[in-house]
């Protein structure tokens, strides 16, 4: 099954190239992305059994990334086909590397051993890097050059912690994550140590953490809503489960502390950084790239702080992915509609598109974390992490983040829904397939905001168990 569940999409990336309709391309996408979650839905009832002697399996924390994957690449799919309803240009690339890159990151959720997590990471970037210049301008080119640099030195360095750790592992004679922890006591302490910080600054870099989140801005803000919303909610997510591997290593090798330390530290500087910059943002794409290096910055602060800031880290995982979903869905259905992103070009669409204004209201809601959505509960965990550890100070830092993230994006989006309106220059009215998609998700969020399902808060424990802080 999980063989089938990697092949089938990558696969299907070669069909795609076949000569046939645009409709029919973004059929076929949604059926593999519908088949890919009914596989993965499969897997809730019964994990699988691991394959290729153990360096692929499924466990707990891979299970909620793989279902995440599912339901991004589904609402992706689902929005994709009215998008194209108003788009001339072809849809065969785009589709192709989606799905080349649907197949790449679920290698990355399944994979057991450190090595090929490496390279399940590295594929998703090289496969990710097209979809950004999708429109061919300069500055959607330009933007795919930073992403690929930029990305590929923080590989490189991510490479290099992956030796160090082979070197660490030296009486192990293996990378394999189940046999490295069960030997973490005999692991050579200060190549581990050394290790950890170039995997921590590698995989930080492909997360898009601080100080190496610069290609975000410029990638976020010329790619395609679609795009953004696979790039925000899953690719970053991958690295965000290589950081977690490093995590359950370091417990067991007794080396906790070290990471945590470093971990709160990246986390608090991915807070600080896009509150400095969002009160100066015009864009409402580049402002959400702020958005998500603040998310993933709330990641690796749950995961530093422990206990329950673990789970509330990994509940924050579904949280972000479905935020991504509405945020860049919604920035995606504006940017075609209007043909820009910027304020100074696109105000007062509550009067021209009602639904599109408002769920721009509701992508800066749930973007920021506010009551009902299921985000203001995972950040209220982290916080509360941060409490319980007696970290004071942390909590009120990350507070004023958090608000001056809400007043820079409330900033924009309520320029855009309320300003005076500007003609739209290309979709005159709404598709309902792309409202779909984007209410669907915000129902979604609500709902796991108000209610967690027993099944889902069982398997969060389990993962946060895994973390063993």
């Amino acid at each position: 099954m999980l063989s089938a569940l990697i092949l089938f999409p990558f696969i299907s990336a070669f069909l795609v190239m076949l000569p046939s309709s645009k409709q029919f391309k973004g059929r076929l996408f949604l059926l593999v992305a519908t088949v890919h979650g009914l596989i993965v839905a499969s897997f809730w009832k019964a994990l699988p059994p691991a394959e290729f002697n153990g360096f692929i399996a499924v466990d707990p924390i891979s299970l909620i990334l793989l279902s995440i994957l599912s339901v991004l690449f589904i609402f992706v799919a689902v929005f994709m086909l009215g998008y194209f309803e108003h788009e001339k240009r072809s849809n065969r690339k785009l589709i192709a590397c989606l799905s080349a890159l649907l197949a790449a990151m679920t290698l990355s959720s399944v994979s057991r051993h450190m090595g090929l997590l490496w390279v399940a990471v590295e594929t998703s970037t090289l496969f990710s890097a097209p979809l950004i210049s999708y429109h061919r301008s300069r500055e959607s080119l330009e933007a795919t050059w930073k992403y690929l640099l930029v990305c590929s030195v923080g590989i490189a360095l991510a490479l290099m912690g992956t030796f160090f750790m082979a070197i660490a592992a030296n009486n192990v004679h293996t990378l394999l994550l189940p046999v490295i922890l069960n030997n973490a006591s005999s692991l050579s302490t200060n190549w581990l140590k050394l290790s950890v910080i170039f995997l921590l600054v590698g995989y930080g870099c492909k997360m898009g953490l601080a100080p190496t989140h610069s290609w975000k801005p410029e990638a976020y803000g010329q790619a395609t809503g679609m795009v953004v919303v696979i790039m925000a909610g899953a690719v970053t997510q991958c690295s965000f489960l290589a950081l977690f591997r490093v995590g359950q290593i370091c417990a067991k090798a007794g080396l906790a502390d070290f990471y945590s330390s470093i971990l709160i530290l990246a986390g608090v500087l991915s807070l600080a950084v896009p509150a400095l910059f969002i009160l100066g943002e015009r864009n409402i794409k580049r402002a959400f790239a702020y958005s998500s290096i603040e998310h993933m910055g709330l990641l690796v602060l749950g995961l530093g702080l422990g206990g329950i800031g673990v789970f509330g880290a990994i509940f924050h995982m579904i949280n972000n992915a479905l935020a991504k979903v509405i945020m860049f869905l919604t920035a995606g259905s504006t940017a075609q509609k209007y043909g820009s992103s910027r304020v100074n070009e696109v105000r007062g669409i509550i009067h021209t598109y009602p639904l599109t204004g408002v769920f721009l209201i509701v992508a800066l809601l749930a973007g920021t974390g506010m009551f009902p959505f299921a985000t203001f509960h995972s950040e209220l965990m982290i916080l509360n992490a941060a409490v319980i550890s007696k970290h004071y100070s942390l909590v009120v830092f990350c507070v004023v983040c958090l608000a001056i993230m809400f007043i820079g994006f409330a900033r924009i989006s309520l320029d855009i829904v309320f300003g005076q309106p500007t003609e739209p220059v290309l979709a005159k009215k709404e598709n309902r397939l792309m409202n779909v998609a984007i209410l669907t998700a915000i129902l979604a969020l609500i709902a796991v905001g108000l209610w967690m399902p027993m099944p889902l808060e069982k398997v969060i424990r389990e993962a946060a168990a895994m973390a063993g802080v």
